[in-house]
């Protein structure tokens, strides 16, 4: 009686595991299928270095700085 309840449990935690192994894998096909197919039909531009432009600045803008003021001036209002 007993044993019989435990075979049938180890087989549907079998059938169960491969269930989810079959669904899983079936899954990570799919995905990359469909990655490939993306890569193929929608191939990325490159960007030529001279197109980039880099804006390293050590000011900050007089208008950035009265806006960052501006908002903690509020929010400290708020919270009181």
């Amino acid at each position: 009686m007993v044993t019989d309840m435990l075979t049938d449990a180890v087989e549907l935690m079998a059938i169960g595991m491969v269930t989810v192994f079959v669904f899983l894998s079936i899954l990570v096909l799919l995905v990359q299928l469909m990655t490939m197919s993306v890569r193929r039909f929608f191939p990325t531009k490159k960007v030529s270095s001279s197109t980039v432009e880099v804006v390293e600045s050590d000011v900050i803008s007089p208008r950035i700085v009265a806006a960052i003021t501006a908002a903690v001036h509020q929010h400290r209002q708020q919270q009181q």
